[in-house]
């Protein structure tokens, strides 16, 4: 079976333009750094298939936790429910979080964990009464492809046709070497109205913007 041909015809791809003539490449098997396809050709996965992988390919201990979870149980309903290992977790990830972190609310991906923290933001201003709506983010930020992700990073040729369904958003400079003291004039100045629900920012490094570095000083401040 020619997987690549089969593809073309049946599999609709994330950001490849419907208009490709070309074939997309079939991968057959990873390990650790590298990819393979099904001609033999090994390529280095330096994007990190698309930058979650982060323990490399195959990783034994990895699979093997997971195969043995699969074979325990696989998902359970998590409203009114849930299990050890979801328990053990967040006691383990809060442990590394500051002090004024207290609870775990889990989610599925990146793009949806947005949502949700976009969501408990405005959630949040209103059980308290107070109209508070608007969001402060770094200009060429990227934070996802749902609604909410899109809504909050920068606006391009991906996002063109969904423009009028996303609501506005202040992007400030992102305070890389240089603009240190623009970026946080811009913020401080936002910040006076008093109508902020949230500032969401990528930490330290803006990946999609050409890897952009900024210091965790100023962060902090």
């Amino acid at each position: 079976m020619n997987y690549s041909d089969l593809d073309h015809e049946l599999v609709w791809h994330p950001y490849t333009p419907l208009s490709h003539e070309g074939r997309n490449i079939t991968i057959v098997k990873a390990k650790d750094s590298y990819i393979y396809d099904d001609v033999g050709n090994k390529y280095l996965d330096a994007i990190s298939s698309w930058w979650v992988n982060i323990h490399g390919h195959g990783n034994q201990y990895i699979a093997d936790k997971v195969g043995k979870q699969a074979a325990e149980m696989e998902h359970v309903i998590f409203a009114g429910f849930t299990h050890p290992p979801a328990v053990e977790l967040a006691s383990r990830v809060l442990s590394h979080l500051p002090e004024n972190q207290s609870k775990i609310f889990y989610s599925d991906n990146g793009s949806t964990a947005v949502e949700v923290a976009l969501k408990m933001a405005f959630q949040y201003w209103y059980n308290k009464g107070k109209k508070k709506t608007k969001v402060i983010a770094f200009k060429q930020a990227y934070h996802g492809d749902t609604f909410g992700a899109m809504s909050v990073g920068a606006r391009s040729a991906f996002t063109a046709p969904f423009t009028p369904f996303l609501f506005d958003v202040e992007f400030i400079e992102c305070p890389i070497a240089g603009q240190e003291e623009r970026s946080l004039n811009q913020l401080k100045k936002i910040i006076e109205a008093d109508d902020v629900a949230a500032f969401i920012f990528e930490p330290l490094v803006l990946g999609t913007a050409g890897m952009q570095m900024y210091k965790p000083e100023v962060l902090d401040e």
